[in-house]
């Protein structure tokens, strides 16, 4: 039983303790005058920051007291700490974003898929390469900030815990920026798509940051002054101060390292250190870009990476869900077992299953589309085969997108339930599930639609998502929209909830059968000349 851990384990370190692209990619690197510059550049720049956030801390008022003292340190260590993550989150991404692009420009990435590395081999060595690059622009910056630590800012361990958060958490983020490159022929197109991912990936993750960045200086301000402002608004509201972290994935946010550094956090009773939560999800989060980065490669057509991607996706989903646990065990004010009612357990859980529709939705148009591209033939067997789920055919895409939704829907109500310690009313609970998964089901007969109709997988996809943009965005305050049910839900009387709910699914289950005809009556059509 342990050969497939020990295996697994060689094969990772052989991605990158033997892999020939690392050094090559690194003396590349190094051998461009732009490199020396760009860190030229970039050391100017904190030099800068903290000659002026020295003057604005300390120079412009004079300091009363010790305690005032030790916060204005703070706040000194803190203004390089932050300028710091800004300058790296901007440099991240491009490091890698022109890494496959910049070989296809050359007309030398064909060159380098003929030698006997695997595609993933040449991914992890150009990732590993512009991490010790960023490695080296912290590195630089430790004398920069060291000027914080000897004057009583923050400790050394502060600052070391910070760094190996703030690599992993940009980690993910040039893994993504290596995605790109391998999509875009162009290095600028590709430059410009990972900085727009980056944001909306940052923005997923920007409300838990602030949480625990709003908490930690409410903790710093405990520490120095006693009851502050914000402890007393903290102990106003009816809690305590939490001293753990209550959002274990805000780690992947880079402007949360700062704040959370090597603070614990609570799952099922355990204590974890949150920089083990951040690592893993890191991890993972590169893994599942790498995989999806490797698949839009030419050699590898005939390996199945659709089925490691559906995988990779349904793990981190369940893994999310999980760490929310930490805000259960670590808020005082959540409301003890059987406070709720079964009537409010089942709204909540209405809540979380159109939270969960919404978010499986925006990967429909990647997952239900399917059709020909860049020479390779569409794989159209059938409607509905779950078997076939974790393979690129057009069969498998239903039962995996009901099972994404289905999955993610049980855990969390499995963890609501067993932390409120009340069974909900099942009957609305089934309705609301059973109307998501034919609103989901909808959305897959559009794609499949368009599919059949444009036979070109990219046509598909984005005509796919305009598709459900306008279906789901435009109507969002009519008594038609697919949100209406939702909008009559209460504790109080789920009459209204259930009756709007069989009326908008009978509505939505007869345009997904008449779509699902036009699409067979189509694709029939252009069968038929192909065998005469």
């Amino acid at each position: 039983m342990m050969t497939a851990p020990l295996r697994w384990l060689g094969h990772a370190l052989t991605l990158v303790v033997s892999n020939p692209v690392i050094p090559r990619e690194m003396k590349v690197r190094m051998r461009f005058a732009r490199t020396f510059w760009l860190q030229g550049i970039y050391l100017l720049i904190l030099i800068a920051i903290t000659a002026i956030a020295y003057y604005a801390i300390f120079a412009v008022m004079p300091i009363q007291n010790p305690q005032e003292l030790q916060m204005r340190l703070q706040e000194f260590y803190h203004t390089l700490l932050y300028s710091l993550v800004i300058l790296i989150v901007l440099i991240a991404p491009a490091l890698t974003a022109g890494a496959i692009a910049f070989e296809r420009e050359r007309r030398t990435l064909e060159l380098l898929l003929l030698t006997p590395l695997r595609p993933m081999q040449i991914l992890v060595g150009k990732l590993v390469a512009s991490v010790a690059f960023l490695l080296l622009l912290l590195t630089l910056a430790l004398p920069v900030l060291t000027v914080g630590i000897l004057m009583g800012g923050a400790t050394v361990g502060d600052l070391l815990a910070t760094y190996a958060l703030l690599v992993f958490s940009t980690l993910h983020l040039c893994a993504f920026a290596l995605y790109c490159s391998a999509c875009n022929r162009s290095s600028g197109l590709a430059t410009f798509w990972a900085y727009v991912g980056v944001a909306v990936m940052l923005s997923a993750t920007s409300w838990m940051a602030i949480v625990e960045i709003v908490l930690g200086a409410a903790r710093a301000v405990r520490g120095v002054v006693g009851m502050g402002m914000a402890v007393q608004v903290v102990v106003g509201m009816g809690m305590a101060m939490p001293d753990q972290v209550l959002f274990p994935l805000a780690s992947l946010h880079p402007f949360a390292a700062p704040v959370i550094k090597g603070m614990p956090t609570k799952l099922f009773g355990v204590t974890i250190p949150c920089w083990l939560i951040g690592a893993l999800f890191s991890l993972l989060l590169t893994r599942l870009w790498l995989t999806a980065a490797a698949a839009k490669l030419p050699a590898v057509y005939r390996t199945n990476f659709v089925g490691s991607l559906r995988r990779q996706a349904l793990l981190l989903s369940v893994l999310a869900i999980l760490t929310f646990d930490a805000l259960a065990s670590g808020v005082p004010f959540m409301p003890p077992a059987g406070r709720l009612t079964s009537a409010e357990v089942a709204e909540n859980l209405l809540v979380f299953l159109m939270l969960f529709a919404s978010f499986v939705t925006p990967f429909v148009p990647w997952i239900a589309t399917f059709g020909e591209h860049e020479g390779k033939l569409p794989a159209d067997d059938g409607w509905f085969r779950p078997l076939r789920m974790f393979q690129p055919v057009a069969s498998g895409a239903l039962p995996f997108i009901l099972l994404w939704f289905l999955v993610t829907a049980t855990v969390t109500a499995a963890l609501f339930i067993w932390r409120m310690g009340a069974m909900p009313l099942w009957l609305p609970v089934f309705a609301g599930a059973g109307y998501c998964a034919l609103c989901l089901t909808f959305f897959w007969a559009i794609g499949r639609f368009w599919s059949v109709l444009l036979r070109q997988l990219t046509l598909a996809r984005w005509s796919t998502l305009i598709t459900l943009l306008l279906v789901t965005l435009l109507p969002s305050t009519s008594e038609w929209s697919l949100h209406s049910p939702f909008f009559n839900l209460s504790a109080q009387n789920f009459a209204p909830f259930m009756e709007r709910s069989v009326v908008c699914g009978i509505v939505v289950a007869f345009v997904t059968a008449l779509l699902l005809l036009l699409s067979h009556t189509l694709g029939s059509a252009r069968r038929r000349p192909q065998r005469g």
